[in-house]
């Protein structure tokens, strides 16, 4: 196991969990329509579902966009749903292995049109074999400000507030940056649409 946080820079992947939780008696055909529109694009990086998520692995702004896409197709105007979300790159225990690191950004022949709608996320960013983190988590939520998102703190995560298209081009601002200052690092975010809280 490579204990350094990858400091060579071997392993230039970037990863993505993602689970998706419909709040409807339909959920398995939300979950499963969603899957199978995203899987007859060619996708640019590798995946893998499991019992609890599908795991994407590969360039950086492909991974964001095909999370992005698969939330967007698990979209429903009537449904509440939730997505848990865990993006990280630069793990120690990470491998050269089981990703797709294409060079290029590829875009996603998709059969629907994807709809940007009104999310609430939220986030905790974790950077890890830093002595002097805070300094790269200010920058980080000052990139929500700027994105117009309306960061929020609450205790032990921040909260965010805007569209979706908004919300994932943030996430790939973040991991930017992250990527040229921090070795290890990780992004736990949780989005939540159609929240009937939200009404009370």
């Amino acid at each position: 196991m490579n204990i350094s946080c990858n400091l060579d820079g071997s392993v230039d992947v970037t990863g993505c969990k993602l689970s998706i939780y419909p709040m409807s008696d339909q959920f398995v055909s939300v979950i499963l329509d969603a899957v199978n529109k995203l899987n007859q694009s060619e996708l640019p990086v590798w995946s893998k579902t499991d019992l609890f998520s599908t795991t994407y692995r590969g360039r950086q702004e492909n991974v964001v966009k095909v999370v992005k896409s698969a939330c967007q197709l698990a979209y429903h105007d009537d449904i509440h749903t939730v997505f848990e979300l865990t993006f990280s790159k630069g793990c120690p225990g990470d491998v050269d292995a089981d990703r797709y690191l294409n060079e290029e950004v590829k875009p996603l022949d998709l059969p629907d049109e994807l709809k940007n709608f009104h999310v609430d996320c939220k986030y905790s960013f974790y950077a890890f074999g830093e002595a002097d983190y805070m300094q790269d988590i200010v920058q980080i939520v000052d990139l929500a400000k700027n994105a117009g998102l309306n960061p929020q703190s609450m205790h032990y995560a921040t909260s965010l507030s805007g569209s979706v298209n908004d919300l994932f081009q943030y996430f790939n601002d973040a991991l930017s940056y992250a990527h040229d200052h921090i070795r290890h690092y990780v992004i736990e975010a949780t989005i939540s649409v159609n929240s009937p809280s939200l009404d009370e």
